[in-house]
């Protein structure tokens, strides 16, 4: 399996899709790719007449995949999430409507004819570094009209985001979007010290992409439930705007507030430690931030001087029992999220340390959580709450087990 396969494979969903119902929901994750991935199938999407609505998801998670496939008379497609969960999406669509899966995560098969699951790591490429979902998502748009090769510096964006430049520079298919967006004049690249350095200049003013990338990442996580994400989509579409800035500065100021209070407390000694993971836990610290900010903060702090460089970083925070769009559950989950210090990056990298890609779904299902959407330098799960200790206690036994 590899580039040829997959591109076959997209075409294949294509020709499901055109001969499916005229609407779609598309289905992506809040931050920077996720808004990226949205936005490029939004525009290709539109372009081919289909009626498109997005709908922003932090996590994927049984309850919620239900009521997405009850509520929703459309075909559906899942963009930078949903490869991992594609047995749990099949089991919610019950061979209802056509549903895609374009992901870049660790990913199970499922032989449902109605779920077509196109991650790439089912077909040999790298989710970690080489393609990002909202590459894929560029990808699967040249198939629908080459016309759509003008949303190629949105591939980038999402791979900024998702920090596959942390080499030094893109690589793979990334690098393919990279080079269209740059013959098209949208995207420039800068060389300093063996490091590439890309600009955005595609709305006129220059715009450093890295800055870019985590403002979108800033609606689409700490705006959750704000309205964050639309407008997110937008800025990818049309470039920032007066409305976005004044948008920022607001999650920013709450963003800042809620991370600095966090950030004195682990200073001090706030942190746990057990033989190989540090954490913490914010309860509902971060309101109304979305979930996805715990990752963001974890990410923050991993290399601070009170973070044990050796030691994997958890961080948990309490799922709020309403999503956007979708209404009130009846929950009382967690979210965990895991980032590793940059020395033990290295060391993983190399496979001298197990990923999280293993550790945190083997540890989710000892305690009975959901997980979809993991990498081995960053991981997430939902698991009851009450069960934090217990998750940590797993972890640290895989960790020992895989040294």
């Amino acid at each position: 399996m590899g580039k040829a396969e997959y591109l076959a494979g997209l075409r294949r969903g294509w020709e499901q899709l055109k001969n499916s119902e005229s609407n779609v929901l598309v289905v992506h994750h809040n931050d920077a790719d996720g808004l990226s991935s949205a936005a490029i199938l939004q525009k290709a999407l539109e372009r081919a007449s289909f009626k498109v609505r997005t709908l922003a998801l932090e996590r994927v998670h049984p309850p919620i995949v239900e009521r997405i496939h009850d509520r929703f008379n459309s075909t559906i497609v899942y963009v930078d999430l949903g490869g991992r969960a594609a047995p749990v999406i099949a089991a919610a669509n019950r061979g209802r409507h056509l549903t895609l899966i374009l992901d870049h995560h660790v990913a199970e098969d499922v032989s449902d004819p109605t779920v077509l699951n196109l991650s790439t790591e089912l077909y040999g490429l790298s989710g970690d570094r080489e393609i990002s979902a909202a590459t894929a998502a560029y990808l699967f748009a040249l198939q629908l009209d080459e016309a759509n090769e003008e949303l190629a510096y949105l591939g980038v964006v999402g791979a900024i985001g998702d920090s596959h430049d942390r080499g030094g520079r893109l690589v793979g298919e990334n690098r393919e979007a990279l080079q269209a967006a740059v013959e098209r004049g949208d995207v420039t690249v800068e060389e300093t010290d063996g490091k590439e350095r890309y600009t955005l200049k595609r709305f006129g003013d220059a715009l450093p992409l890295n800055m870019f990338a985590r403002e979108l990442t800033t609606l689409g996580a700490v705006g959750y439930y704000l309205d964050g994400p639309k407008l997110g989509i937008q800025a990818c579409l049309e470039g920032p705007s007066e409305v976005t800035e004044q948008k920022l500065q607001g999650l920013k100021e709450i963003q800042e507030r809620a991370f600095s209070n966090t950030l004195e407390e682990l200073g001090k000694g706030g942190l746990r430690q057990t033989p190989y993971v540090q954490w913490f836990h914010v309860h509902d610290g971060f309101a109304p931030m979305g979930v996805k900010v715990i990752g963001e903060f974890c990410m923050q702090i991993r290399d601070k001087p009170f973070v044990d460089p050796q030691k994997y970083l958890a961080g948990f925070q309490n799922m709020p029992q309403t999503i956007p769009e979708l209404g009130e559950f009846n929950w009382e989950l967690v979210k965990v999220s895991l980032r590793i210090p940059s020395p033990l990056e290295v060391q993983i990298v190399r496979g001298e340390k197990p990923g999280l890609s293993y550790l945190v779904p083997e540890a989710a299902k000892a305690v009975d959580g959901s997980i979809d959407a993991c990498h081995d330098y960053a991981g997430a799960a939902l698991i009851p709450a009450g069960e934090e200790e217990r998750f940590i206690t797993k972890l640290n036994e895989l960790i020992e087990g895989g040294e």
